[in-house]
């Protein structure tokens, strides 16, 4: 839930403070990248085009790592790819810093939509039921309405759609504040510190136990 919260943050950040671009939710830079062929008015700017490639990089070489790794179900893993995250949040918070040229917001939005790709393919390997990070959002909703409306509904699953919903939208009022109080910059710092913060605590529970004592992730990889 907390690693959905900031995936609101940074798509709030980036459509607000990068020109109305999402560097989590492809779905809304299909739909711009449409108007832009459609041939829209103001609707001619690269980025939903460097978010979509820039995802999609992420994603690929991240599940190719993965499948060679063989880590699903791998919390270490995935402290690993919070940290390597952690490193281009911080790397994308520098960029911004630079003058406001295009080419500087450009490498900002591609980087972050990198790093946005990377967690979904290596929150896909993780396995972990209804939290797909960003692409689960609509299918949540809709599973939600659909089971609540045929009585099909299950306690846990209920609880789990629900707080993506929550997660997402709380995640996106912080990141709007974020971004009116400290700048694009403090506010990328911001996301990169509570992902670390994850990555940390992460690591810890995956650390392996000592002998004789139950591992305190199920789950866990060795070696």
């Amino acid at each position: 839930m907390l690693l959905t919260v900031t995936g609101g943050m940074l798509d709030a950040i980036s459509f607000l403070g990068l020109g109305q671009v999402f560097v989590g939710m492809m779905t809304g830079n299909v739909v711009t990248f449409g108007f832009a062929l459609g041939g829209a008015p103001l609707v001619t700017e690269p980025a939903p085009l460097l978010a979509l490639t820039g995802f999609a990089a992420g994603v690929a070489t991240t599940a190719r790592v993965a499948r060679r790794q063989q880590v699903a179900g791998c919390g270490r893993w995935f402290a690993a790819v919070l940290s390597l995250e952690f490193m281009l949040l911080l790397t994308a918070a520098l960029l911004s810093a630079a003058p406001r040229a295009a080419t500087g917001r450009h490498a900002v939005i591609t980087v972050l939509a990198v790093t946005m790709g990377m967690r979904c393919a290596a929150l896909r390997s993780l396995a972990v039921p209804e939290l797909q990070a960003t692409f689960a959002l609509t299918g949540a909703l809709i599973a939600l309405l659909h089971d609540l409306c045929t009585g099909s509904a299950q306690p846990l699953r209920t609880v789990r759609r629900l707080g993506i919903i929550g997660a997402t939208g709380t995640g996106a009022a912080a990141g709007a504040v974020a971004l009116t109080h400290l700048g694009l910059g403090g506010a990328l710092v911001t996301v990169a510190l509570a992902v670390a913060a994850l990555a940390v605590a992460l690591q810890w529970r995956s650390a392996p136990a000592p002998a004789g004592a139950p591992s305190p992730v199920r789950g866990g990889c060795g070696g």
